[in-house]
């Protein structure tokens, strides 16, 4: 299948929505989870195939469009097209326990944000990635708008308004790389970014670090965060969390190495990850609203993440991209378990962790958090691990101090939760849990325990990634047209 159909599908699916809708709820659900399960299936099999694997439309590269799949590609799509798919199925619940709510207006915007995340990372033309840049932003501010009430009105509004801001920084920086290079073309830019004066070189980084960091929820521009996940369904949360922070964080990285500005850029990305992860925990320990508490916890984790793709270390990236993975899991695991039990009590307060009754959503949500605080057997405790033996190859022991040292502030909050969970002494509520979410829980707290025992199943993809990250010698090439 032609890499294009991983946007032109869900674009399609979008313009159908209407007529689906008339079919029926079944056929306007089924709809998309088929639709996800094809993409899903689709990129699963690009795990056979030798890597990079272009797909041209019109023209050849550099003069045409085109898609590139590489090792690096290859691990988001795979994190974004299986979320999408879980998400799809959790869908189903949510409108038969919501019942009267627009689900034609919230399958229009969920087809179309995979389509622009797909598109953001699959992209080698810096102006088509703006674009997917646009169409995610949309959809995402429409997404976290969609309850239509204070708080979602609210959270959609701020998100436009920082949306904007952050796309004038990266269209001024398009402009000057396009004034300066005369071309789009990722690959000639790469070739050719060195030639530039280096004042206007900086001035493109300094906005294309705002811009993309903006997005990418970065300190000191990630204020706006926490407020957008209050104000957004759980179920968007999750989104937000394993597909759209994550499709930013990528393109962040991907021209970071691509231009060669790790080079030169290395220790102030490393130093703003370290504030961000630093000023996120801290800040997580005074939170009362659920949504709130883990839009730190995720701030936090992506700081990280900055830290640890920074470092232009094989084995560091690799633990990173290892870690990405399994926080996209946990995250969403975590979120959609948290919509049940907000749909019960009709409260986002952090106090309904310690009133409902479930032995099964107890289980997954301490999974979940045991994961993210990198405790064994689980994920998280061996992409943490992965990070911090990559830190000491490079014997880097100050970043590896300070992970340790924040990381006890994060316990704090994640052990309280816990706690709260597992308190006799409150009085309990029992909560219906549907097939659907026995299903989608359960898959997602399943590869939470099977990656952490089982690394290698995952490790080959990180690997992978890592070196086409690190190394974008054939990428370059198939972006240039070389030997196409």
């Amino acid at each position: 299948m032609s890499l294009g159909y991983y946007f032109l599908l869900p674009v399609i699916f979008s313009f159908l929505t209407p007529y689906f809708k008339k079919l029926g709820s079944f056929t306007l659900r089924g709809s998309t989870i088929l639709l996800m399960l094809i993409l899903f299936l689709q990129t699963l099999a690009y795990t056979g195939v030798t890597l990079p694997q272009i797909s041209e439309f019109s023209l050849k590269p550099p003069l045409g469009i085109a898609f590139i799949l590489d090792g690096y590609s290859l691990l988001f799509l795979l994190i974004f097209t299986f979320s999408a798919l879980i998400v799809s199925f959790y869908m189903v619940w949510f409108f038969k326990a919501n019942k009267g709510r627009d689900e034609a207006r919230f399958y229009v915007f969920f087809n179309m944000l995979i389509a622009g995340s797909i598109g953001m990372i699959l992209s080698c033309d810096i102006f088509n990635l703006y674009i997917f840049f646009e169409i995610t932003g949309i959809c995402s501010y429409a997404l976290s708008a969609y309850n239509k009430d204070k708080l979602g009105l609210e959270s959609g509004i701020k998100y436009l308004i920082i949306g904007l801001i952050a796309s004038i920084f990266i269209v001024f920086a398009i402009m000057l790389i396009y004034l300066q290079i005369g071309t789009v073309n990722l690959g000639l830019i790469a070739q050719r970014f060195g030639q530039i004066d280096p004042k206007i070189s900086v001035l493109i980084v300094l906005m294309l670090f705002i811009g993309f960091g903006t997005k990418a929820e970065l300190f000191p521009m990630n204020f706006w965060a926490p407020d957008i996940y209050q104000g957004s369904m759980a179920s968007v949360n999750g989104l937000f969390s394993s597909v759209v922070a994550k499709a930013y964080l990528f393109v962040f990285f991907h021209l970071f190495y691509l231009f060669g500005l790790n080079s030169k850029y290395m220790l102030f990305v490393m130093v703003i990850g370290a504030i961000t992860f630093l000023v996120s925990e801290f800040t997580a320990l005074n939170q009362t609203n659920i949504k709130r508490l883990f839009a730190y916890s995720t701030l936090g984790q992506l700081g990280i993440l900055f830290m640890a793709l920074s470092t232009n270390s094989s084995a560091t990236v690799s633990g990173a991209l290892f870690h990405l993975t399994s926080h996209s899991i946990s995250k969403l695991l975590i979120f959609l378990a948290l919509g049940i039990l907000i749909h019960k009590f009709k409260s986002a307060k952090i106090d309904i962790l310690g009133n409902f009754k479930s032995g099964f959503l107890t289980i997954v949500l301490a999974i979940g958090f045991l994961s993210i605080l990198g405790i064994p057997p689980f994920s998280g405790f061996v992409g943490k691990i992965l990070i911090l033996k990559g830190f000491a190859l490079t014997q880097n022991y100050a970043a590896i101090a300070f992970i340790l040292l924040v990381s006890i502030v994060e316990a704090v909050y994640f052990f309280r939760l816990t706690a709260m969970m597992l308190d006799k002494k409150r009085t309990k509520i029992s909560v219906p849990i549907g097939f659907a979410n026995y299903v989608v829980l359960s898959v997602l707290a399943v590869l939470i325990v099977l990656f952490g025992v089982y690394p290698s199943l995952l490790t080959h993809y990180t690997d992978l990634a890592t070196n086409a990250l690190l190394h974008p010698t054939n990428y370059l090439n198939y972006a240039l047209g070389v030997g196409l």
